[in-house]
């Protein structure tokens, strides 16, 4: 479909490989996506859903095993529109410098198998960056096959960005994706629309604006704020910059309040702040107390040098509510952070959502009188807790913290004092005692007694929580607890004119792709729902244990911060949301200290205005596993980020809030040639394919994405790393020649991971690379102690002999992939990777004069897990399709 492809082997580039399936009788089918549509600038990034293979093919292979030895894609304008493969030979192929292929992830499913959307861990590298992902589980009747060893489902996504169309996706003979029954494909695409409405977008507009190609309109962060070049053969809208409508930096916009950097504080109601998160100044510690949620009619702020207070800033509550604040100047101060269980605070967001909480924890314990021990304080010990003093408030300190301690251990059964100096001090209170937190108490003996409270018992369904939740009356509002995004998942409240709903919202989509989520059983009493002067506010009272994993569980010892996302809708009907924003609530005792601690710089990306903001840390990799973290990479966190998936989701218009959304669409659909043959069972001797399961690796590791900042910082500061010298090269960049403003000056940027695999043997081997400025990926084992290559990718750009060639847009990468056989002479042989096999990669890219936002360097890999002894395979089923079939499945 897509002509002849180059293919690498180790080392060796172009090898002499028979990448024409046709030639070696493999057949083939076409599938198309349904019809994609967007505006200059926008992003389409969401599951098109289940799409019927053929039905030749699904009858054909109906409790049989397809064997697919390979795929093809392209992009294509169909006629009549709206109809794919109605008249297959009129497809026209989009360019991809006008329907920018950033990635898909596709599936292909059988009778026994189904695909499911699930919410995405942090740095899940599975889910390409989104919030979720897609994945395939069996049905109950896979395990009832003939051999439940063949696969139910594949994935499909090797070298699946820009370069996909001409980077080779098959495999050596032999070697296939296996699958059973198959009857159903998907596809999730991520594209950017990048074609200049000027220049048109029917398909007798191919050829107009190509050579040279014809940028359209870019936001002023695009390119790292450097401007378009006069010359250029891609838009930047296809690293999804940041912009004026959602993340977009302040050093380009200043007034748009969509990147908003401050530093963030906690409440600590146990123990004290790290020495790095003691707060430094008074000024600080009186502004932040105030933005913390603390429930409090007023604020005093004193400056004190107070022994028994803790050191820098605290809080402490009184009985009118009124909020001390304490900045203490004291060196050495010995004072605790410490709280009771009955707790309160309260918050707002910026989208007028009001939350109270207040948790009473009375009833997490059963409370002895003074005067009673357990029998078994000391056979069924789990922990001590040591008195800290010989005070009835160090008793009451350390009763307090075995009570914290039993509570989050399940096999806890509560608390017992223990005095254990010899002789037994039982009868006075001594520095000696302490409490024990047990599995089990025994019988219940008597001494003199200490406190309310020597046997604690605990009550798991003890304790009450209340929450106020107002809002705007003219539509539904929502509380998410303990959340920052969606992708968190949380336990969700929802109030409207008919009440108080408890959902578990997050767990059909991505932010992008917002559903109702999951209806809970109800575990609240509505005490309150009314409406005064426009706000509707409710009252809901509840267990502090929810009543089940999907309900959230109130800790009234932990929860000293509890951080919400909130969002109000268009109408009483709980559907998309008019605007979202986050609030958290600091959680106090009257009486009680708490320490207020710095956690340092945040920022936060949110749309034009400051609302509907997100706020992240990646888990990226630290050395000596990989360089991002070291780097300082922009990518890492939501302070520093600039651009990429964050900045890219579904529907996002990649412009900057003044410029035009035009009304023209682009029409088009995903096509898919999937090349197979028959499988043969072993009977006796090989199969006559093995199965290759997907082997994916990230050199971006844990953050799906990483940036390319430019060498040097010219003209401006560089955005992500504002603070960096003109003349330094930025982080992971490494230059030759006079830098930074010599002709001969030449920058490389380069990162690596480094992690181990075991037990397996390569046969194909695609690296993920989108920047024009690509200019390698290496793949390494280290068995010896001295890497040893096993692929290098070097990309592949397009001359720009553009329509002539219809996959030669100027610039353009293709990446042709590493292929490995014991069998055809043209490839290296396979190299088994024992336990614990120590890998490295290595990609670097061109950064003399441009960055790029939310590169990739991930290992799209297949591979078996047996050694290799040089396989004789059965001859594979060659059964040429019908020419009527083919006919209606497309052209070759």
């Amino acid at each position: 479909m897509n002509g002849k492809y180059s293919v690498a082997s180790g080392d060796r580039q172009d090898v002499g490989f028979n990448d024409d399936f046709a030639s070696k009788g493999h057949e083939f089918f076409d599938v198309w996506s349904p019809e994609i549509a967007t505006h200059y600038g926008e992003v389409f990034w969401t599951d098109l859903g289940n799409q019927p293979l053929p039905t030749e093919i699904v009858q054909r292979f109906k409790g049989k095993v397809i064997a697919i030895t390979g795929y093809e894609m392209d992009q294509v304008m169909v006629q009549p529109t709206g109809q794919p493969g109605k008249n297959p030979k009129q497809d026209v192929s989009v360019p991809i410098n006008w329907a920018y292929n950033h990635h898909y992830m596709m599936m292909m499913t059988g009778e026994h198998s189904e695909v499911r959307k699930v919410p995405a861990a942090p740095g899940d590298p599975m889910a390409h960056g989104a919030a979720s992902k897609w994945i395939a589980i069996d049905r109950p009747s896979a395990a009832t096959r003939e051999d439940p060893s063949i696969p139910t489902s594949h994935l499909f996504s090797e070298g699946n960005g820009g370069e996909s169309r001409k980077s080779f996706h098959g495999y050596p003979e032999g070697y296939a994706q296996l699958l059973e029954s198959p009857d159903l494909w998907h596809i999730t695409p991520m594209q950017v629309d990048t074609r200049n409405r000027d220049c048109g977008v029917s398909p007798a507009d191919i050829g107009k604006c190509s050579s040279p190609f014809v940028p359209g309109p870019e936001p002023r962060q695009t390119r790292w704020g450097l401007g378009v070049p006069k010359v250029t053969n891609y838009s930047g809208l296809l690293e999804c910059p940041c912009n004026s409508r959602f993340g977009g930096d302040p050093m380009f916009y200043p007034d748009s309040k969509t990147h908003m950097v401050e530093r963030k504080y906690t409440l600590v109601g146990m123990g004290s702040c790290s020495s790095q998160q003691v707060v430094q100044n008074a000024s600080d510690c009186f502004a932040a107390a105030p933005q913390l949620g603390i429930n409090g009619s007023q604020f005093i702020n004193q400056t004190v040098a107070d022994n028994k207070l803790p050191p820098g800033c605290s809080v402490m509550r009184l009985q009118n509510d009124s909020v001390v604040v304490n900045f203490n100047t004291k060196e050495g101060a010995e004072g605790k952070c410490s709280s009771s269980s009955e707790r309160s605070g309260e918050g707002t967001s910026p989208v007028g959502v009001k939350i109270q909480i207040s948790l009473d924890g009375n009833g997490m314990y059963k409370m002895s009188p003074k005067g009673q021990f357990c029998s078994k304080n000391r056979d069924a010990k789990i922990q001590s807790f040591h008195m800290q003093g010989s005070s009835v408030l160090a008793a009451r300190e350390a009763r307090n913290r075995c009570l914290q301690f039993c509570w989050n251990d399940a096999t806890c059964w509560g608390c017992s004092v223990d005095c254990d100096s010899e002789p037994y001090a039982y009868g006075a209170l001594l520095t000696a005692c302490q409490w024990n937190a047990i599995k089990s108490c025994g019988s219940i003996e008597a001494w003199a007694g200490s406190i309310e409270g020597d046997v604690s018992e605990k009550q798991p369904h003890g304790g009450s929580a209340q929450i106020t939740l107002s809002g705007p009356a003219s539509g539904w509002f929502g509380a998410g607890f303990n959340a920052e995004a969606m992708a968190d998942s949380p336990y969700t409240l929802v109030v409207n004119d008919a009440g108080v709903t408890e959902r578990k919202i997050g767990t059909c989509g991505s932010e992008a792709e917002h559903c109702p989520g999951d209806l809970l059983a109800p575990s609240i009493r509505v005490i309150s729902n009314s409406v005064v002067a426009g706000v509707r506010t409710a009252v809901v009272q509840r267990a502090l244990v929810g009543l089940s994993k999907n309900h959230y569980s109130f800790n009234p010892f932990a929860d000293e911060t509890i951080h919400f996302i909130t969002a109000v809708g268009q109408s009483q009907t709980f559907a998309y949301h008019k605007a979202h924003g986050p609030t958290q609530v600091a959680l106090t005792s009257v009486g009680s200290s708490s320490c207020i601690c710095d956690q340092g710089l945040v920022g936060r990306l949110c749309a034009t205005g400051g609302v509907n903001c997100t706020e992240f840390v990646k888990d990226c990799a630290a050395a000596p596993a990989g360089d991002l973290f070291t780097q300082r990479n922009p990518t890492c966190n939501s302070r520093q980020y600039s651009g990429g998936l964050h900045c890219c989701h579904h529907q996002y218009i990649m412009l900057d809030a003044d410029q035009e959304v035009r009304p023209e669409l682009l029409r088009y659909h995903m096509k898919m040639r999937f090349w197979f043959q028959e499988y043969r069972a072993s009977t006796g001797s090989k199969a006559s394919h093995a199965n290759l399961p997907r082997i994916y690796y990230q050199t971006e590791a844990n953050a799906g994405e990483y940036d390319i900042p430019p060498a040097f910082a010219r003209g401006h500061p560089i955005v992500g790393y504002p603070e960096w010298p003109p003349n330094k090269p930025t982080p992971g960049t490494s230059c030759t020649g006079n830098c930074p403003d010599g002709a001969d000056c030449e920058c490389v940027h380069t990162i690596t991971y480094h992690w181990t695999v075991s037990n397996i043997r390569l046969i194909y081997a695609g690296g993920h690379c989108h920047a024009p400025s690509c200019l390698s990926i290496e793949l390494y084992h280290n068995l010896s102690g001295t890497p040893q290559l096993l692929c290098r990718q070097l990309p592949k750009f397009g001359q720009g002999n553009f329509p002539k060639d219809k996959w030669d847009e100027a610039g353009y990468a293709t990446l042709p992939p590493c292929l490995w056989s014991d069998e055809d002479p043209s490839l290296d042989n396979s190299v088994w990777l024992p336990a614990n096999t120590p890998m490295i990669s290595v990609k670097k890219n061109r950064n003399t004069f441009l960055g790029h936002y939310g590169e990739m360097a991930s290992w799209q890999m297949r591979g078996v897990n047996f050694p290799a002894k040089p396989p004789t395979f059965v001859e594979a089923v060659q059964q040429p399709a019908k020419p009527e079939v083919l006919q209606e499945l497309g052209p070759p």
